[in-house]
């Protein structure tokens, strides 16, 4: 009952209030297009001060803009005292530096130019930034975190894409990993489920999302499995749910909540 007063109060949010959203183009020689990033910064900020960021990474055929339609991120902003950052993911770049699309690496595009911009360009205090995702970003969010541990203090997922061999929007991966086959080892070398020696290595928190109803929950029941066992400080929550905008605009706080105890941990 609780998490469904949740979802209808963020819904109603979306509805009643206007954003003072922010953005910013980038473009670095990693990517062939700029990245729009939308942002937000807490409205009681005093002057000099810089503050905890949470990078929020969209789905599979979003933008920048899809985290906006879900939840009121100046709230969320305001509420938790964090920078909100929504770099776009072109749609289905699947945060991944491509092993067949030569010039299409978003893992360096990422790291060189998306967070060195927000790192220069935003009051944010780097030594306490965070990042998740849904779907596509959810998946996105735990490969760029082990890519680049350095950067985050912990990291999240909801109804991330956790095994890609399992995906059914196979078209789509096969364009930066070749067709699906039993000799073609990227599906699984990308795939979060099949690196979790790699989350146990780095030795940081993660928090993982999956509504009940969601056909992705069976991958990530088996990855949130496979990291406790394997040693990975892992909090896995199921509820009910499907893969929709109603379900991430109910669990987004509970990330924000989970980040928000690692602030003041050293």
């Amino acid at each position: 009952m609780r998490r469904l007063f949740a979802a209808a109060a963020a819904l109603l949010m979306i509805a009643g209030t206007c954003e003072a959203q922010k953005r910013m183009v980038l473009r670095g020689s990693s990517y062939p297009k700029a990245d729009t990033v939308q942002y937000y910064v807490p409205s009681s900020l005093q002057n000099g001060e810089r503050c905890p960021a949470v990078v929020l990474l969209h789905g599979y055929g979003g933008s920048f803009r899809q985290w906006a339609s879900i939840a009121n991120l100046q709230y969320y902003s305001d509420e938790y005292h964090f920078v909100i950052v929504c770099p776009d993911g072109f749609k289905e770049s699947w945060y991944i530096d491509s092993p067949l699309k030569k010039g299409e690496n978003y893992g360096t595009f990422f790291r060189e130019t998306i967070m060195r911009g927000i790192c220069d360009s935003l009051p944010v205090d780097t030594s306490v930034m965070f990042i998740s995702g849904l779907s596509m970003g959810g998946h996105g969010a735990l490969r760029l975190f082990m890519d680049n541990p350095q950067l985050f203090r912990a990291a999240g997922s909801m109804s991330g894409v956790m095994d890609l061999t399992t995906s059914t929007v196979t078209a789509s991966l096969a364009k930066h990993l070749g067709k699906k086959s039993a000799d073609n080892k990227n599906w699984q070398n990308f795939s979060c489920c099949y690196n979790i020696d790699c989350l146990k290595a780095i030795g940081k928190p993660i928090v993982v999302n999956c509504g009940a109803q969601d056909n992705l929950v069976e991958a990530n029941r088996k990855f949130a499995k496979a990291c406790a066992q394997e040693g990975v400080d892992v909090v896995y929550t199921e509820s009910p749910g499907k893969h929709d905008k109603s379900y991430w605009a109910m669990v987004l706080p509970d990330q924000l909540r989970f980040f928000k105890k690692f602030v003041n941990k050293h």
